[in-house]
């Protein structure tokens, strides 16, 4: 068992990535997006073995939370990888 000043700890470390990973979905490559949203989610599994089961608000926290990953981790599916821009060869005469 852990404390709760623990637990928010933990719950606020994993808002915060989960804000980043919202920002860098729209701005940045997949790359970094999906780094971040596997380390949320590490982060996540954590919490939920420090959440007290008859604890309610720990349990619509750790509902709520995953719902939010489970969102991103579908939205950063979608962006598409940073692309290379390749410039046209110039014909030799």
């Amino acid at each position: 068992m852990t404390n709760v000043a623990e637990f928010i700890e933990a719950r606020l470390q994993i808002e915060t990535l989960i804000s980043q990973i919202a920002q860098s979905a729209e701005q940045r490559p997949r790359e970094e997006s999906t780094q971040r949203l596997d380390e949320a989610t590490q982060s996540l599994e954590t919490l939920k073995t420090m959440a007290d089961s008859e604890n309610e608000v720990q349990a619509r926290v750790i509902v709520r939370l995953t719902s939010e990953l489970n969102a991103l981790g579908k939205r950063v599916a979608k962006v598409k990888a940073a692309k290379k821009v390749l410039r046209k060869k110039q014909p030799t005469a």
